[in-house]
């Protein structure tokens, strides 16, 4: 996430944002392992994940433009990360784009 650059407070932002996004990213795994653990069915268990997910970004969202970009830009680093030999976001800072 970049924001405009506003002193001392845009720095927290983006820090408090960089660390919400890995801490959510590492979540998912652990998320994604227990439902291996569980043994469960990984298309339904996937698909009901990310119909959740979607479901409340979409609400959550001021408007469907808002939903589609950041539901775009989602899938374009996901796509980007499917060729890391781990599958796992990387913590270091600009890998993600």
């Amino acid at each position: 996430m970049t924001l405009k650059n506003r002193g001392n407070e845009s720095s927290k932002a983006d820090a408090k944002a960089h660390d919400d996004f890995f801490t959510a990213a590492k979540m998912m795994v652990a998320m994604l392992e227990e439902f291996e653990a569980r043994e469960m069915n990984t298309g339904p268990a996937l698909g009901g994940a990310l119909t959740q997910l979607i479901t409340h970004l979409i609400d959550v969202s001021p408007d469907v433009p808002s939903a589609l970009g950041l539901l775009s830009s989602c899938i374009a680093n996901a796509a980007y990360q499917s060729e890391s030999p781990t599958l796992v976001i990387p913590d270091p800072d600009g890998l993600i784009h």
